[in-house]
Parts: C-alpha cells; structure tokens; sequence
C-alpha cells in the first residue's frame, strides 16, 4: 500500500537521524522529503521479488522489518535481515540490474522511497555520505560480483570540513607516492666516488643510490660522505662508491605513512629513506626521499614532537609531550585517520620516549657510581606495543635482552645491575602517565629481564608445553619488536620464535584454536550479546570478542606462510594481501575490519578514559552498529577459514 505525500517535514526530520542522510545538508533532505513516497506493508507481503527490475527508488526502513531470502535450484536461504535505518535496494539501482533477493516482510514496515536520480546528484556533492555508501557497498559484495562504487564529482577542489589540516593529511598526505623511476638516480657498487660526485651535480640531487643488477638497493652516497671522507679525509676519489657509501640502507614500502618515514628517519638520524616494492632491501628500488620531500607529501604531522622528546631534560616535560600525543590522537580520529595508521605514528613516539629515558637513567645510575656491564643488550617490545598498536598510556608491554655470559653467577650480577635500570626506566613512565602492566609484563619484572639464551630456551619449551601459562607467554613474545640498544642481539630471538611456529604443525592448531574459541558479540538476528551481570553488565567485550580474533589469525597466518616481515596486525594482513593469492581477499576485509574496530575501541577509551575494551551498544550510533555488524561478519570468515585451514572443523 502507498500513500500520498502529505508529511515532507516528518520526513526529513526522520532522514536527518541516518546515514547516508544525516551527513548531507539540510536543504538537500528538505529537497528530498518533498519528493518521497509512503510505502505500508504487513507481515507477509514483499518489498521486491527476486529477479524484479530495480525500480527508480531507493528505500529507507524507518520502522518493522524485512529478511532477504535468495532461492537457487528451488531451494530458499535466509541470507540477510534488515531493520530501522537501513537502506533497501541501494545495490541494484547502482549496477542497473535486476535484484538479487526476495525482500519478505516479517513485521509490519513502514518505508520511506526516495528518487534514486536527485540522490545519485547529492551523493556526488556530499564527500562523507558518498564515503559511508560506498563503504557499504564495499562489505556487501566483498564476497564475489563486481565492485560497485558511487563516482566521487569530477571537481576534486577541498571545501568545507576537507579544508582543516587534518582533513587534507587524510585526503592524501598520510602515504607515500613513489615517484617517476627515471627520477631514480642509481650507480653500481664499483663506481668510482668521483663518477657518482658528478652524476649528483648534474642532477642536482644530494644523494645516489647503489644497487645491484636486480636495482636491490646496497647502499646510498651522500654530498656530506664525501665532503667527510674524500675531501677531508683523503680517501682517493678513484676508489669505489662500495668502500664510500652508507649501509645498509633503510627502506619502507610503497603507499605506507608519509608521517611515520619521518619519524623512523628522525629516530635513525639520517636524510634518506629509500622506497622498495615490498619495505624491504631485497626487492627493487622505486624512489628516495629526503625528509623535505617525504613533508611534502605527509602534510601537517607529529614531527615536531620527536624532536622535542629528543632534546627533553626533564620527566615532567616528557609527561606534558606524552599528554600532546593524546591530544593529537583524539584530533586526528576525529577527522577519520586510520586508527592503524595512528598505532604507528604513536609507536614512532613513544619508541623515542623509551630511549631518552634510557639515557636519562642511565645518566643517573653512573653518576650514583653503576655502570652497565659492556655486553650487548636490547629494550624490545611485546605485545600490542610491539604490534605497534599502543595509542593511548593505558599499560605497557616491554622486556630486556642481554648477552649471555660465561656463567650463571655472572648472569645474575648483570642482571642486577639492568633491572635497576628497568626499574627506574618503568618508574618514570609511570610518571610519564603509563600504567603499570596487570600482567606484569615489564622489563622490570625478572621474568621479563632475561639473557638471550635464556629467551631462546624459554621459546623452545613454549613450543612444547601443554600449559596455558608458558602458551600466554609465548603469544606476548611473538610480536617482539627491537626498540633501543644493540639490535643485532634481538634478531636471533625473533628468529628462534619465527622458527619455532613455522616448524610445529602442533603449536599452530594450539594457536588456531585461540582465534575461533570465541564467536563475536552479534547473533544471527542482528543482536548485540551483551554481559548480562557484573561491572559489565549491558556491555560486550571488544577486544576479546572481535579484536583478539583478528589479531591472532594475522599473526598465525603470517607465520605460516613466512610473512614474518612486519609486526603489526594491519601490516601483517597488507602482506598476507599482497604475498599469498589465496588470502588475498580476505586479508583485505581482515585490514579494514581490524581498522574499524580499533578506531571504535581508541574512540571508546577517550571518550570512557579506560581501555576501551568494553563498549556499551546502546551508547553507539547507527553508523557504528552498521560497521561493527560487518566487520564481525568478518571475524567470523576468518575464524571459518582457520577452522578448515587447521583442521579444527570436527572440533
């Protein structure tokens, strides 16, 4: 049944409370609310059939309810439900085609329909209503058929909100664009000094990158190595650029953060960054950036702070550097920064607060007359520090290495000596506003300030045991992440957990089972399940629910197939996208599902002041529901994919 228009102003004041509606303007709803149509049906009739053309309107569900049901070889699945706010036939009017399903009234609805042609018009001037259709398009056929997408207007120029600093950063600031290879001023290994001194005057570059015949990337020549070495030192400029250049060379990918390149430069203190196809040395050379061309690029960003952490002398100025973070972090989520992308412009700056309190503590211990033992040893970080997702201070996950002496007597006496250095390294993050690990995952925590041999014993007996604790341990560890001291003690740790996963079919199904032992907080229905008693009562549990989920299967699956390159859970599903075809779409629904979660979860523990592990449904909007629905729709492809992957199906 339908009934004329005669309530427009009703109307749009029920458009203004959903997307995409409620992000255009007031005028454009008006507009629309003038030509809309009523539609009233009952339990049992339907909206469309399956096959039916997709008619010029779109609808909007403002009150029962509709079930999408698909029939195939005369048999009907119950494919989707539909309730309050959503949007009806939005994908076949887009693709021009017939619709897909049934849409069969279950409640008795009352539908808004608007013309499709005046809102394809609005959707082309309203960038954030474009967006949020386009997102949703985006989970809807992520499973198969064309991708589908609303056209963004062909005028590109920033106005309105898009005009704030953080809004240009996120349009296209915050990646990094390789540009022209013939730009790419390269020279090989044997060179001479004076060859590649006149091919960067020529091209007026300050650099020159040495590859090898694959265009690797070896090492990189700068102006003020040679002024050093050659014009001051006397070394003969006849002699190759291999005995000259700087290695090895440090490189990032393609398309990741402008922003955090330069704050690894800042914290490496050098003037060129070299972009590689997959981040690393062993696959071609694409670009070099200094820090002025990757600025360029990135916008307005943190920089500055790393460098006022660098020169900082005092633990109450750390502390208000620390509170500058938080406030950067709560502008830029708000102007929609990828809370990924956030995890590592924190990691960046935090890493540097880790080492001037190493220094600054180290200062204190050798003016009270200690000084460190002259062994290799290393500050690293575990957990979602060392996954590069610690945004806010809420706790902290770190750990010490040190070089395994002759003795066990002599171990302990250099352990001594260093868990007073962790100890007043934790106090100050304390004072810095960290909290203190539950878990007791500190670096001052004897457990966690061992040798690298004991590391390397404790990582084989995870592999072995049957226990949850030393399991608990082990996950922990498996996202160790090198953060200050002498790398190259880490390396054969990391390596010895890498080796001990990817070696032991038996210790992966353990792990397997952990990612689909708890089924997200959404039931078929639509239904948010909730605590039912507690402090939590009303409440689900995020992290443990949706995030967790997502964060081990990255990490298994990384390990399985050797992409043991990256360390968070974004870059671990970017490279299990781009390595292993076969998980390639659902690593990237994996990224996106990830990046919405966390962005709910730093959102929640702003606005809450705690961990933001616990969110309140009837606390979220429309918005969010719909985009945490989907994403644990994904959670539940992944853990569907481990089950068979492992063969836990029986279980």
């Amino acid at each position: 049944m339908d009934e004329t228009n005669l309530i427009p102003d009703r109307i749009a004041a029920t458009l203004r409370q959903y997307p995409p509606f409620s992000m255009m303007s007031a005028e454009a709803i008006d507009s629309l609310a003038t030509q809309a149509h009523v539609r009233v049906l009952v339990s049992g009739e339907q909206v469309w059939h399956q096959g039916d053309p997709p008619g010029d309107s779109l609808y909007v569900l403002v009150r029962g309810r509709v079930e999408y049901h698909i029939t195939t070889d005369g048999q009907t699945e119950l494919v989707a439900v539909r309730d309050e706010g959503d949007l009806l036939g939005l994908t076949p009017l887009l693709r021009g085609e017939p619709v897909r399903t049934t849409a069969q009234v279950v409640e008795d609805t009352v539908l808004y329909g608007l013309p499709w042609q005046p809102i394809q018009r609005l959707l082309a001037k309203h960038d954030d209503a474009r967006h949020y259709v386009n997102r949703h398009l985006f989970w809807t056929t992520r499973l198969g058929g064309e991708s589908t997408s609303v056209p963004a207007p062909e005028d590109d120029g920033i106005t309105g909100r898009a005009k704030n600093i953080l809004q240009a950063h996120l349009s296209g600031g915050r990646v990094i664009q390789p540009r022209n290879l013939d730009r790419l001023l390269t020279c090989s290994p044997q060179t001479s000094i004076h060859e590649a001194a006149q091919l960067m005057a020529k091209r007026r570059v300050p650099s020159v990158l040495v590859v090898d015949e694959n265009r690797c990337p070896l090492g990189i020549v700068t102006q003020s190595n040679i002024v050093k070495l050659v014009v001051a030192g006397g070394m003969s400029r006849e002699a190759p650029v291999e005995g000259l250049m700087a290695s090895p060379v440090i490189t990032v990918s393609a398309l990741s953060s402008a922003t955090a390149a330069i704050l690894l430069m800042l914290r490496e203190r050098i003037g060129q960054v070299c972009v590689t196809e997959d981040g690393t040395p062993d696959t071609p050379a694409l670009d070099v950036f200094t820090n002025k061309d990757l600025l360029a690029q990135s916008g307005h960003h943190p920089a500055g702070l790393l460098r006022e952490f660098r020169h900082a002398r005092t633990v109450p100025r750390l502390r208000e550097l620390c509170d500058e973070i938080e406030e950067i972090i709560a502008s830029y989520l708000d102007a929609n920064v990828s809370a990924i992308f956030l995890g590592q412009i924190c990691a960046e700056l935090y890493d540097e607060l880790v080492q001037r309190l190493l220094e600054m503590c180290t200062d204190e211990l050798a003016a009270a007359g200690v000084k460190l033992p002259r062994i290799p040893w290393a500050w690293i970080s575990v957990g979602s520090d060392g996954r590069r997702e610690l945004t806010l201070r809420t706790d902290m996950d770190n750990a010490l290495v040190f070089a395994a002496a002759g003795s066990t007597e002599d171990d302990e006496k250099h352990r001594e000596i260093f868990l007073r250095l962790t100890q007043a390294v934790i106090a100050k993050m304390v004072e810095c506003g960290f909290a203190r690990c539950q878990g007791g995952v500190m670096a001052s925590n004897p457990k966690w300030c061992r040798t690298d041999r004991e590391w390397r014993q404790e990582i084989e007996e995870i592999a072995s045991s049957t226990e949850p604790d030393p399991l608990f341990r082990g996950i922990v560890l498996y996202d160790l992440r090198f953060v200050a001291g002498d790398a190259a003690i880490v390396r054969p740790v990391r390596q010895a957990i890498i080796d001990s996963v990817r070696s032991n079919s038996w210790l992966q199904r353990r792990l397997a089972d952990l990612v689909i032992e708890t089924p997200p907080p959404l039931n078929f229905w639509g239904k948010f399940i909730i605590e039912k008693r507690g402090d939590r009562a009303g409440e689900f549990d995020l992290k443990g629910r949706a995030l967790a989920p997502l964060r081990d299967a990255a990490r298994l699956l990384a390990l399985k197939h050797n992409q043991t390159r990256r360390y968070s859970t974004g870059g671990r599903w970017e490279d299990l996208q781009r390595n292993v075809p076969t998980l390639a779409e659902l690593a990237k629904v994996s990224r996106e599902a990830y990046d919405v979660l966390l962005a709910l979860r730093l959102g929640t523990a702003l606005a809450r002041h705690d961990s933001g592990r616990f969110v309140d449904p009837s606390k979220l909007s429309k918005l969010e529901k719909a985009r945490l629905a989907q994403a644990f729709d994904v959670v539940r492809l992944v853990q569907t994919h481990v089950r068979l992957a492992f063969n836990l199906e029986s279980r």
